[in-house]
């Protein structure tokens, strides 16, 4: 968010003995109580003994041993969006004073998937399926962390790895309430996978950019994660959204997709009706504690970033940072699975206008909820 703030050497002892002496009653205390927590899942992953479970809040669920890797890792703990850029692209968002609040990037363009099966149940343009399809048939990875839905909660979201196409296509589509992507990390830290791919939106990518450069002890995660895709993400919703406010309006099963369009929550039914809800009406109550202090819109710390913002109907926009996801897109190009338009200048601004609006609102809670945590007497200071 501009010049953003590192963790002073001083500061972080004091995070580290404080992990380390209290465990996750400290994750509480820092993250969860103080309505910061994203629901990541990172938590649960790198928990050594496995009594982290993440749905919409992390919770302990067996005996805590104090060995402070929640907090430690948790991405809302301590993150400096620069560094990591420096260290995974080469260079930062702000360097010689101009931030760019779309991050690093080599290009963007506007991109369709060719696949006729890709694009049946894929949002927009139907790339990150186009993706991961490609990278699962070229054995570039072994299996790809997703948001799938739950087989005994409708539209409920949660995370899932899938090792073939078939149980891609089964998970293809956006959501719009928490899904701990990370969480099936642990599998990862378990040996399952030594090549996997990670979907997510951007507070999912921060988590990863974090293990990146800052990976604890024996968690060894982060070489094996091979590609990172950010999905745009203005906000989040919990899951009571769907229970309350939209079964009651319409079927959830005949709900065929969600979306958000402009200044509405907009649900499409099989039949293609759209009901669309007011974001001003459902935010206040619905939308997560924790997106209220995300800066990021696209994803700084992805590979490749993609959304339906900036791009027309039917093509997904794609930012590429990396230069292993400027690779993969350029085979996947010359092999014909893409189709390719140029973005103009207006649809970027687009996507900046978006992530600047995002980042002012953000910075603003951020700064009330440092006012609220000073002691009484250094609230009032400078007024």
């Amino acid at each position: 968010m501009g010049k953003e703030m590192g963790i002073s050497q001083v500061a972080f002892n004091d995070l580290l003995w404080e992990s380390k002496e209290e465990g996750f009653t400290a994750l509480e205390y820092e993250i969860i109580y103080r309505d910061i927590c994203s629901a990541c899942g990172l938590c649960e992953a790198v928990c050594p003994v496995d009594v982290i479970e993440v749905e919409e809040e992390p919770k302990l669920i067996g005996k805590c041993i104090n060995c402070g890797y929640c907090l430690m890792q948790c991405p809302r703990s301590f993150l400096r969006r620069s560094e990591v850029e420096k260290s995974l692209f080469g260079r930062s968002s702000d360097e010689n004073e101009n931030f760019e609040v779309l991050g690093v990037y080599r290009k963007i363009i506007a991109a369709k998937a060719k696949s006729k099966e890709a694009l049946k149940n894929a949002q927009d343009g139907g790339v990150v399926t186009a993706i991961l399809e490609y990278l699962l048939k070229e054995n570039k990875i072994q299996a790809a962390i997703v948001s799938s839905l739950s087989e005994s909660e409708v539209w409920k979201p949660e995370p899932k790895i899938v090792s073939s196409v078939e149980e891609l296509y089964k998970a293809a589509g956006s959501r719009y309430s928490t899904s701990p992507n990370l969480a099936k990390l642990s599998e990862v830290r378990k040996g399952a996978y030594s090549k996997i791919a990670a979907v997510g939106t951007a507070c999912h990518c921060d988590g990863i950019g974090k293990l990146k450069i800052f990976e604890i002890e024996n968690i060894n995660i982060a070489s094996k994660i091979e590609l990172t895709i950010s999905i745009f993400c203005k906000s989040n919703f919990y899951y009571s959204l769907i229970k309350e406010v939209v079964a009651e309006k319409i079927s959830l099963d005949d709900i065929a997709k969600f979306d958000i369009k402009g200044k509405h929550f907009s649900v499409l039914d099989k039949n293609g009706n759209e009901l669309k809800i007011p974001l001003k009406e459902i935010n206040k109550k619905y939308k997560r504690k924790g997106c209220e202090v995300c800066t990021d819109f696209t994803g700084r710390l992805s590979d490749i970033a993609i959304g339906s913002v900036g791009s027309e109907d039917g093509y997904s926009t794609v930012i590429i940072r990396s230069e292993k996801g400027e690779k993969i897109i350029d085979e996947m190009i010359r092999k014909g699975l893409l189709e390719v338009k140029e973005i103009g200048e207006e649809g970027i601004e687009k996507i900046r206008k978006l992530a600047n609006t995002k980042l002012e609102q953000a910075k603003k809670v951020i700064e009330r909820k440092r006012t609220e945590a000073l002691p009484l007497p250094l609230k009032y200071l400078g007024e």
